[in-house]
């Protein structure tokens, strides 16, 4: 990453703007500038704001953060995570995901991704009494001081299946009165805001949801309900039916 006192040399140079100019803008010495310039000293973080507005960057851009170059490292460490994960992989993407939380401590995204592979790790008993804590911290984090939705809910989702397959089922209830409601969901009402193919693609990819969500119901009501074997046959078959006739219907794999 380059340095401060290089990134401001250049940007000035860019300006074409002496040190002297670039003084005065700011109201400190010509010497001040020069200090600033050889890494003696810095900016006092107060003057950040206005050097960034002098040369039409962000404070990031400012300090040589490359906010693309970052991202990308971030959604690859998660995207890599989450595959692990799914794979049943579990303590691999929890030492990867900290590793990129010191470089970036304070990402929501990537805080959120460490209560997945935590929460998942927690099946094995000892691993949830050791990951227990940090999980609750995750959320508390998240809810506190995020303001990203994603992160929000997904860790409020997170710590309500947590608490559900812990036996914490009060804390669980309490927890869901924060869900939304489908009425007032993403997936249920964007559907007005679009048009035409955008619109089509939108209901082909919610069916094929709404289709493994009501083959999963069907398979737990028979799981869970009092009735006969042949009776969860009939439903079973009644769920293979369904989900031929859908995908054949919506070409869905």
């Amino acid at each position: 990453m380059v340095s401060l006192s290089e990134r401001l040399k250049a940007l000035r140079k860019t300006k074409d703007m002496t040190q002297e100019q670039l003084a005065e803008y700011m109201g400190v010495s010509p010497q001040a500038v020069s200090r600033w310039e050889t890494g003696a000293t810095s900016p006092d973080i107060s003057a950040l704001p206005q050097l960034a507005d002098l040369f039409g960057i962000s404070i990031d851009e400012l300090l040589g953060y490359d906010e693309t170059e970052r991202h990308k490292e971030i959604s690859s460490v998660i995207d890599a995570a989450e595959e692990q994960i799914n794979k049943n992989i579990t303590e691999k993407p929890i030492t990867e995901l900290r590793k990129a939380l010191n470089k970036y401590p304070n990402n929501d995204r990537l805080l959120t991704c460490l209560m997945y592979a935590l929460y998942v790790a927690s099946e094995n008993d000892d691993l949830c009494r050791k990951y227990d804590p940090e999980i609750i911290s995750i959320y508390d984090r998240i809810q506190k001081y995020s303001a990203d939705n994603y992160c929000r809910n997904e860790t409020l989702r997170l710590l309500f299946r947590h608490y559900c397959d812990t036996d914490r089922i009060a804390e669980a209830k309490r927890l869901a009165t924060n869900m939304a409601s489908v009425e007032t969901c993403y997936d249920y009402n964007i559907y007005w805001a679009l048009k035409g193919e955008e619109r089509v693609s939108f209901l082909e990819n919610r069916i094929s949801g709404d289709l493994r969500q009501l083959s999963w119901d069907i398979w737990a009501y028979s799981v869970h309900s009092d009735i006969s074997d042949d009776e969860k046959q009939q439903l079973n078959d009644l769920r293979q039916e369904i989900e031929l006739k859908v995908k054949n219907k919506f070409c869905i794999e």
